[in-house]
């Protein structure tokens, strides 16, 4: 078999169509045999090519672990969390580096979580580790509860992650200004970066806009947010005047960016840094706790709009239906007649 699809994606279906050569790889770029298939009354294909998803040990087409069925870099988190070692999937920038990769075998090469989620027991023992660490989680907060039970009758843990130096350094009542850096959010944790990346490339025209000497694009699944950077402030004005805009209840201008079936909020990011998006997975689910917050008061302007709207529609049924009580007399009357 010369394909890595997941069941989820493949579904039932057993006939698939095969295109020798048919598409570049979303990761290395190479040409390889995508094969169509239609599963839940939608037409699927392959994305990347079946060297890069051996390597990455990821589904050709949703492109989450083959094992874990969750984002590589959520993977990569876990792992390293329960390992105590950085555990990372760095992707090449280079065009040659992608080929120089593509061309390693991936039965034996392993990029990140890779290596231990292929190998059915060296995933079995992380699984393991994985429940003794939220075993041992549980048990600590049901101590703290117990304890902070006496001084307090509603304690939340929530509370306890402190995100004051995240919140600082993020443009969370920035507008859709002109930068070389974007702050974006609202984002879904399925959403791949390379999708992104993608959506970016044709709202600017060119696939170049990345600065290979910096850190152009950070993206946190668990935190729901994420940043851009562009390499000259030609390439950030093009983005932005791309973007769809909306106005918050407080009169701030933000833009949508649209990738796949959601809309990530986007403002400007002068102060562009990778930290502030959260280091360990506490601050990253407050943070997205916020930020959903957040969301909900940007949308809150629209469906104001909306109401706004209403009474203007009332007025003119009003008088729609005036009107025809005016004329039901005259039927009556020809009836009578």
């Amino acid at each position: 078999m010369d394909f890595s699809i997941c069941q989820d994606c493949l579904g039932d279906q057993t006939r698939l169509t095969r295109a020798q050569n048919g598409a570049e790889c979303k990761i290395c770029t190479l040409p390889f045999t995508v094969y169509h298939f239609k599963a839940n009354s939608k037409v699927n294909r392959t994305l990347i090519c079946h060297n890069c998803s051996k390597q990455r040990n990821v589904c050709q087409c949703c492109m989450l672990d083959l094992q874990w069925h969750i984002p590589i870099e959520l993977r990569d988190r876990i792992l390293s969390s329960v390992q105590g070692t950085q555990v990372a999937t760095p992707e090449a920038q280079n065009e040659m580096m992608k080929r120089f990769i593509a061309l390693k075998n991936g039965d034996k090469y392993k990029v990140g979580g890779a290596s231990v989620t292929s190998d059915a027991l060296a995933s079995a023992e992380a699984v393991e580790r994985i429940r003794k660490t939220v075993d041992e989680a549980q048990e600590l907060g049901d101590k703290r509860k117990s304890t902070k039970s006496r001084s307090s009758s509603s304690p939340s843990s929530d509370r306890d992650v402190d995100i004051s130096h995240l919140i600082k350094k993020l443009p969370l009542k920035g507008s859709l200004e002109p930068a070389t850096s974007f702050f974006i959010y609202n984002l879904d944790p399925s959403i791949p970066e390379w999708a992104i990346v993608e959506t970016v490339s044709e709202l600017v025209g060119t696939t170049t806009w990345q600065d290979p000497n910096s850190t152009s694009i950070a993206i946190n699944h668990m935190a729901r947010c994420g940043g851009l950077r562009f390499k000259s402030m030609d390439l950030g004005e093009k983005f932005r005047l791309a973007l769809q805009t909306f106005q918050t209840p407080t009169k701030i201008v933000k833009g949508k960016l649209q990738v796949q079936n959601s809309k990530l909020h986007c403002v400007a990011w002068p102060q562009f840094h990778r930290s502030a998006l959260g280091i360990n997975n506490f601050e990253c689910l407050k943070l997205a706790q916020n930020l959903d917050i957040l969301v909900q008061k940007d949308l809150s302007a629209s469906e104001a709009s909306k109401a706004a709207s209403k009474p203007l529609k009332v007025g003119k049924s009003s008088k729609g239906s005036s009107s025809k009580k005016a004329k039901k007399p005259r039927r009556i009357v020809d009836i009578e007649l």
